[in-house]
């Protein structure tokens, strides 16, 4: 194959901002053995450990070096002082938050999308034109419709979540005549109201705070013993808010609770919001790409219909962080929200920063399409089913232990469990405080990585798999690890 560039000769500078060729090419190889040596290392090194004293106190005490230091003391600070001390989200038995592993071949990317450095908000090149093709490939994994549909990369499910309530809330001012970007808040007819179920996501909440609508404006649904948002209820708080002369704009549903996996009943939220004349909203920021798992795949249905969806690559898609995506059915209704270049002025397709907040946006797109690029529907499909049935198999052998209590498991990869030793059933408190003192002691450890929060009034462990490497052997020992840190607290 002919190169169709020929990089002329660089030489080096007394700047420390560039290097020659021969020096970059050597520190590119030893950073690249460094990568390939921490990736393939990781199940034989602790999960996570804190950080020393000596090591936090180097690093809060560096001054600002005066003059350029040589590039092999920046890596080996970094080898001494950064890589043994990760969250743990690498390792297969991390099950704490819902942070996957990288992929790989994103991981390889990495170095050519900082390369070319384009800024994918604005101008005519590659890195624009594959983040609109890659979106339409987010769309068709989520069962998104694409036809008259935008969508744009963002930092994660919380600034896809922003932005996509950003679109709704402009889209029902228009409809009540009247421009929110124009006018603002202080001139709004009626007071806004968004609806969300009790396990609905806190950044919803945050989004309609930074929209200067303020928290009265949430009205939380309650959910059903399944955890999905009451439809019924949510129809009767609609007509209560009506009759008070209040303005419902926007239901925000959830493809997947961090809470419980739960998935909220799409066609029948998208049938009331029909009728109602609301914009549907879904919290996709975790659960999205489960639709991949033709297991449950039939729970997402209606999703065709929703007029917005957030979703977060750097969760089920093994995107390294930070990428999400905000995807809107109404290519117009996200323009009228954020762009500053009036349609009729268009000479080419719209830059990407009429569709977001970010003028200056870095290249997420190559990341995910090397992803998807690499692994297809298919074996995207084949981690996340497997993720899943990781997860029916730690509830079988939390099920199958007397001193284990499930608490609620599927319909994707969350199951929330507690240690509960046979003296303490009748001491809650006590049990309580167990499960964060467990937690504490199977992280310090450093074989497996559970988080203890709040569940239906109690403390319970929270084990969430999206790692594509888990294996039944990595399920066994949380399991373990479960019942040794366990019988450790209470000794």
């Amino acid at each position: 194959m002919t190169d169709i560039y020929t990089p002329s000769t660089t030489t080096s500078n007394q700047s420390g901002l560039a290097f020659d060729e021969a020096t970059f090419k050597q520190f590119g190889y030893q950073i690249i053995d460094e990568a390939s040596s921490y990736l393939s290392g990781i199940r034989e090194r602790p999960l996570w450990q804190p950080l020393p004293d000596d090591i936090h106190r180097t690093i809060q005490e560096q001054e600002l070096p005066a003059e350029g230091q040589p590039f092999e003391q920046t890596l080996a600070f970094i080898q001494r002082m950064i890589l043994p001390f990760p969250q743990g989200n690498g390792h297969p038995c991390f099950a704490g938050w819902i942070n996957s592993a990288p992929a790989h071949a994103s991981v390889l990317v990495k170095p050519l999308a900082a390369a070319m450095n384009p800024n994918c908000g604005i101008g005519d090149h590659a890195g624009q034109e594959l983040e609109r093709r890659t979106v339409q490939w987010i769309m068709e994994l989520c069962g998104f419709p694409t036809d008259g549909s935008a969508g744009v990369f963002v930092s994660g499910g919380s600034e896809a979540n922003f932005t996509c309530l950003q679109a709704a809330r402009q889209w029902a001012a228009q409809i009540d005549g009247w421009d929110v970007r124009a006018e603002g808040m202080q001139g709004m007819k009626r007071p806004f109201v968004l609806y969300m179920s009790d396990q609905g996501h806190f950044s919803l909440r945050k989004s309609v705070e930074a929209m200067g609508l303020g928290r009265n404006a949430i009205h939380i649904i309650p959910s059903t013993p399944s955890f999905q948002m009451d439809v019924q209820q949510l129809r009767l708080r609609i007509q209560e808010d009506r009759a008070a002369g209040m303005r419902p704009f926007c239901v925000a549903a959830t493809a997947g609770t961090v809470e419980s996996g739960a998935i909220d009943p799409f066609d029948e939220l998208a049938d009331l919001c029909a009728e109602e004349g609301l914009w549907l909203h879904v919290d996709g920021a975790y659960g999205a790409f489960g639709i991949l798992d033709e297991q449950v795949a039939p729970l997402y249905k209606g999703i065709e219909r929703v007029h917005s969806l957030a979703t977060d690559q750097h969760k089920w898609l093994s995107v390294p962080i930070d990428c999400g995506c905000a995807l809107v059915r109404d290519k117009a209704a996200l323009r009228n929200a954020f762009s500053v270049t009036p349609p009729e002025q268009d000479e080419h397709e719209p830059w990407l920063s009429e569709y977001t907040l970010q003028r200056t946006r870095r290249f997420r797109a190559l990341d995910v399409w090397a992803i998807i690029h690499t692994a297809g529907r298919s074996g995207l499909a084949t981690a996340i089913a497997h993720n899943n049935k990781m997860a029916r198999l730690l509830t079988a052998k939390i099920e199958a232990l007397p001193d284990l209590e499930l608490l609620s498991s599927g319909p994707l990869s969350i199951v929330r469990f507690r240690y509960v030793p046979a003296r303490l059933h009748q001491q809650p408190a006590q049990l309580d405080q167990l499960q964060k003192t467990l937690a504490r002691t199977m992280q310090q450890r450093g074989r497996a990585f559970l988080t203890s929060t709040r569940f239906q009034g109690k403390e319970a462990l929270r084990a969430c798999l999206v790692n594509y490497q888990t294996t039944e052997a990595d399920i066994q020992t949380i399991i373990d690890e479960t019942i040794y840190a366990g019988q450790d607290s209470i000794a």
